[in-house]
């Protein structure tokens, strides 16, 4: 009877213990999405052929991701995330076929439950967050520019047009209703300009109501050519607003958007200025099928920075998705590109559309599946 009674308080003293290793303990989670589309779009390069391809999912990139948690008691959690891209087509991963492994997000961070959250690395700067949660029904997850025109802005014209920031810092205060806001910082990627050039800084806020969201937000990036006046150098900004309702099975979005790009060798000289406005309904006709559209009107002024290149483009785009089980959907998707004037001229566009310059728009269509893990 000594023996067990000694074995009973033992194992009693013991909880206390075991409690705290359990608590700290970091909760790692793989997860990602696998998808493969066949796609087809038609006006492509000067010999205007049509190109059918299979392609990751068109409407949600491929990824593979790792992520971390451990309590560290007080409401302070330590967190990490390690995010790559997939191309399943081909099994590459990473951008630039792999230069950048963790091309997505590579961060490390604490966060509290009542302070908010800090982390360092690479990630999405604030106002990419808002435009994900509040701004576009599609939150950005398409994987090309055909289906979501808004991927080429809000991203660094003046590096290889990224939405993500190295080298960054990002402040975040998000509850489930009410307020949220974020702030971020980005030192510049390009090896010894730690300092102005190649520099961002983005935020966001924004209310969350019952059946409703509304936002805003800002970003600006430094460019990295040096200027004849070392206290200028080009900028690119964009300052959105936004938000989105549910009705029923219904939830429809509205935005606007407005940037400002500086030529990338003469700082405010022939600013290209774009003024976008995105209408977008989400639809779950049933538990399984999920209906999406959106119409995106971007009227843009002094396109790649040429005086008196003038333009507008309209992007129609149209999706239904299917859940056949509980991780897995069929999707298809249509869009049609429409430009005219001083965008028939825009290169940018041109290039990401893989457009014939002659042709005024360019039709893509893309039928897949899709692997939530």
């Amino acid at each position: 009877m000594k023996l067990k009674s000694t074995q009973l308080a033992l194992a009693v003293a013991l909880v206390p213990v075991l409690s705290v290793q359990a608590q700290q303990k970091p909760e790692v989670e793989l997860y990602g999405q696998v998808g493969v589309s066949y796609t087809s779009k038609n006006n492509q390069t000067a010999a205007n052929l049509t190109s059918n391809t299979f392609a990751t999912n068109s409407l949600n990139v491929s990824h593979l991701g790792a992520r971390g948690r451990v309590d560290m008691g007080e409401g302070v959690s330590a967190l990490f995330r390690l995010e790559s891209t997939l191309a399943p087509e081909t099994g590459v991963a990473g951008k630039t076929n792999g230069s950048i492994l963790f091309d997505r997000q590579a961060f490390v961070g604490l966060s509290s439950e009542n302070l908010g959250a800090v982390t360092v690395g690479r990630q999405f700067h604030a106002a990419t967050d808002r435009g994900i949660r509040s701004f576009d029904v599609y939150n950005f997850a398409p994987a090309n520019a055909h289906v979501v025109p808004l991927a080429l802005f809000g991203v660094n014209r003046f590096n290889g047009n990224d939405n993500r920031v190295s080298k960054s810092i990002k402040y975040r205060w998000d509850r489930p209703t009410g307020f949220q806001a974020g702030l971020s910082y980005g030192l510049g990627d390009t090896v010894g300009s730690e300092t102005s050039k190649g520099s961002s800084y983005s935020g966001d806020v924004a209310y969350i109501g019952s059946n409703y969201n509304i936002g805003a937000s800002y970003v600006s990036f430094n460019g990295l050519t040096t200027q004849a006046s070392s206290t200028v150098t080009p900028k690119h900004t964009v300052a959105s607003v936004g938000g989105s309702m549910t009705f029923g099975s219904f939830q429809p979005y509205l935005s606007h958007y407005s940037s400002s790009l500086d030529s990338a060798t003469t700082a405010n000289l022939n600013s290209q200025t774009n003024k976008i406005t995105s209408i977008g309904l989400a639809w779950t006709a049933t538990p399984k099928v999920l209906v999406k559209g959106a119409y995106y009107m971007d009227k843009g002024t002094n396109l790649n920075n040429v005086s008196g290149r003038n333009g507008s483009k309209d992007t129609l785009v149209l999706s239904a998705e299917y859940k056949l089980f509980k991780n897995t959907s069929v999707n298809a998707v249509i869009a049609n590109n429409s430009l005219s004037s001083g965008y028939m001229q825009e290169t940018l566009y041109t290039a990401a559309l893989g457009r014939n310059p002659s042709a005024t728009s360019v039709q893509f269509w893309g039928a897949g599946i899709n692997y939530t893990f």
